[in-house]
């Protein structure tokens, strides 16, 4: 459970009110980790351009999903890829894509395969791509402006990852049926942090 408050629109701070609630209406409800992000209105005002910019770029939703499920799983955020994945659920995601993310198994679509491997090439890189990389990501179709987007997304997710991990948020009632726990999963990445 977080040591840090989960702010609702009403309890804000004055720069985070309007922001909760454009959630709230979104939503119906503040997910715990966007409360908690609503501490620094400098934060939730970053993260919510950064995601309006993210969503009117490139990607389509399946994609933007497969760089934010990688990112959350390679960093080990058991509640981000849970609140990711009730969203997928209301927003149509193919639930064969959703699971195979869950579990960090390969994707069927060749293309949607190419944008995950080198998401997770990014990732473990710490970004530093290499000619084979990027050329596989070309071969699949992906132009340079769709790698400076998968910095964004990557971006993104971490943001949230991070703040999860950092804060431990108590996981919203509506995420509770995408619960993961990823084990040993987790404990391998976390046995490489500095």
């Amino acid at each position: 459970m977080t040591n840090f408050n989960v702010y609702t629109p009403a309890s804000a701070p004055a720069k985070s009110k309007d922001l909760l609630g454009n959630w709230q209406k979104e939503l119906g409800f503040v997910p715990n980790s966007i409360g908690i992000m609503a501490e620094s209105p400098a934060l939730l005002k970053a993260y919510v351009e950064m995601r309006d910019a993210y969503q009117q770029g490139l990607f389509s939703p399946t994609e933007r999903v497969i760089i934010n499920m990688t990112t959350s799983g390679l960093n080990g955020s058991e509640y981000c890829i849970a609140a990711k994945s009730a969203w997928c659920e209301k927003a149509g995601i193919p639930k064969d894509v959703v699971q195979a993310l869950r579990e960090e198994r390969p994707l069927k679509e060749p293309k949607f395969e190419a944008l995950r491997i080198f998401v997770s090439s990014v990732m473990k890189k710490m970004g530093r791509a290499d000619d084979r990389d990027l050329e596989a990501f070309y071969k699949a179709g992906y132009t340079k402006a769709h790698v400076m987007e998968v910095v964004l997304g990557i971006s993104l997710g971490t943001i949230g990852n991070l703040v999860a991990h950092i804060a431990k948020p108590e996981l919203d009632k509506n995420f509770e049926p995408h619960r993961i726990d990823l084990g040993k999963r987790k404990d391998a990445r976390s046995s490489h942090a500095a």
